[in-house]
């Protein structure tokens, strides 16, 4: 996929993305100190090219303890892996007040914005290798694109979609969804098959009375 090249426009248009962000999610300090190689709190090398427009990802703004990766050209976000788990923890609503069922949540949330007539397959920006494409929480229609090792990225405004989702109830109701298409993907129980010992034993005492037969009275 070629990538385009910046221009004076969007490099001020970038400019005034990243200061957006920067207002809309304010800074807090970063736990400090050092980590044990393979730890939660490990982190991979910061930056890389967007994978939505190939312009650089800049580290912008920490909120929840999550530094966002974001991209100043095209609005985007990288985060890496269980990042966006932590940055979205605590949104399910209370037991009892989310939607019971898809026709409830689609009541209650707007459909996600289709950003894109064609399926693109993004790479990731720490590895090189192509992402997965999948919709976030099995029925929410928000498609992420997500490197199973790496971390997954957010085109503009899909967080805020994500969010919805999960504020309305989405989480346990894909879930089911998940649950339903998953039973129905299994394949039946082989039938119970009719059993021929009765029958083998009825044959082999047959044959013990007749050999005793013959023998005494024969």
């Amino acid at each position: 996929m070629r990538r385009p090249r910046p221009t004076e426009e969007s490099r001020a248009r970038a400019a005034r993305i990243t200061q957006a962000l920067a207002d809309l999610l304010p800074e807090e300090p970063l736990a400090a100190g050092p980590t044990e190689p393979g730890s939660a709190g490990e982190r991979g090398p910061r930056g890389g090219d967007c994978p939505g427009c190939g312009e650089p990802l800049h580290p912008t703004a920490v909120r929840h303890g999550v530094e966002f990766d974001a991209c100043g050209a095209c609005g985007g976000i990288w985060l890496d892996a269980g990042e966006l788990e932590a940055l979205t923890s605590g949104l399910d609503p209370a037991p009892g007040t989310g939607a019971q069922n898809e026709a409830d949540l689609r009541a209650r949330v707007p459909a996600p914005v289709s950003r894109e007539s064609d399926v693109r397959y993004r790479e990731c920006p720490r590895c090189r290798e192509v992402m997965n494409r999948r919709n976030f929480g099995t029925i929410s229609g928000v498609i992420v694109d997500e490197c199973r090792h790496h971390g997954l990225f957010l085109d503009v405004g899909e967080l805020e979609e994500v969010e919805a989702f999960l504020r309305a109830g989405g989480r346990a109701v894909g879930e089911a969804a998940r649950a339903r298409a998953t039973a129905r993907s299994m394949p039946p129980p082989p039938p119970q098959l009719e059993t021929s010992r009765p029958v083998a034993n009825e044959s082999v005492g047959a044959s013990a009375v007749d050999v005793l037969w013959n023998l005494f009275f024969n």
